[in-house]
Parts: structure tokens; C-alpha cells; sequence
């Protein structure tokens, strides 16, 4: 077991589910759409951060429970959210041993398409029930996701140095 390892193995579960409770609020700020396309969804960068870096308590079934929270949240069709979660959940944690490995460079392309395929899920789902397709610019998200997955990853480990600090 390496340093980074053991630094992730001994984050209580309750620090896991504060980040998550906070990622589901900002998620849930209603913004105009039309202005804030380009946000990533924020539930996702941390399942997806928490899925590599803390595997034990961060699956699946996890993504599914986000999804439907989501949806319930913001009033979409229930399941389009937890079906696009687990959909690149799923990429993700396949290859999480070599993700690890990379630096957060490597690890932003990978969030990218991890997110990227999560959009296309939503977007194909919204098409098919409402026949409206919000545009091309929907696909700036996953973008923006993957130039924030590096500061997301300096400010956890941040937080999480905070806390075994004040301990």
C-alpha cells in the first residue's frame, strides 16, 4: 500500500457524504440554462473522484442513489441521471488501477470522457422523450469539467489534509 493509499484509506465515511450533500446542493441552485450550459455537473466530478480515490464506500449503486437524487431535484424524467452515472461510473472505476498511475493531466482526459459519454446518454434520453435538442453547447460541460477535475483534486486533498490536521 503506497502513501496516497493509506492517506485515502482512513477518510471516515462521513466526510464522503458531506462532499456529496454539498456537490447535490450546488447542482440543485436553479440557474438560468441558457447562461449556464457550460457548468459540469458537479455530482459527477465528485462520484467520479471518489470512485477512484475511495473504491471501498463509492460504487455503482452509489451512482444510481445520485442519479435519482438528481432527478428528483431538478425535475427530470427519474432515471435519465442514474443511468448516465453509472454509464461512466462504470468507465471509470474499470479502469481505475490505471488512472491512479496518471497524473491529473491523463486523469482530466479520462473525467472528459467519462463525462462526454454522460452527456450524450442525457442528451440521446431527452431527445427521444421530448423531442428537443438543447444544442451543441450542452457539450461545453464536460470540458470545463475536465480543466476543473485538477483544482477539484488539489482542493479535496486540501480539505482532507484540514481535517487530519484539526484531528
Amino acid at each position: 500500500m503506497n502513501e496516497s493509499e493509506t492517506f485515502y484509506h482512513k477518510i471516515p465515511k462521513k466526510l464522503i457524504y458531506i462532499s456529496f450533500i454539498l456537490a447535490i446542493l450546488v447542482d440543485f441552485i436553479p440557474l438560468s440554462g441558457s447562461l449556464f450550459y457550460w457548468l459540469p455537473e458537479f455530482t459527477a466530478l465528485i462520484l467520479m473522484y471518489w470512485a477512484i480515490n475511495r473504491p471501498q464506500n463509492v460504487g455503482i449503486g452509489t451512482a444510481f442513489i445520485l442519479g435519482l437524487l438528481i432527478d428528483i431535484g431538478i425535475a427530470a424524467p427519474l432515471g435519465e441521471h442514474a443511468l448516465a452515472y453509472i454509464f461512466s461510473l462504470y468507465l471509470v472505476i474499470h479502469n481505475r488501477r490505471q488512472i491512479v498511475l496518471y497524473n491529473y493531466g491523463i486523469q482530466a482526459i479520462v473525467v472528459f470522457a467519462a463525462l462526454m459519454c454522460s452527456e450524450i446518454i442525457l442528451t440521446l434520453i431527452r431527445l427521444r422523450f421530448t423531442h428537443h435538442f438543447n444544442g451543441w453547447t450542452t457539450f461545453l460541460a464536460p470540458f470545463v469539467g475536465a480543466l476543473l477535475w485538477p483544482l477539484l483534486n488539489k482542493i479535496m486533498v486540501s480539505i482532507l489534509n484540514f481535517y487530519y490536521l484539526r484531528r
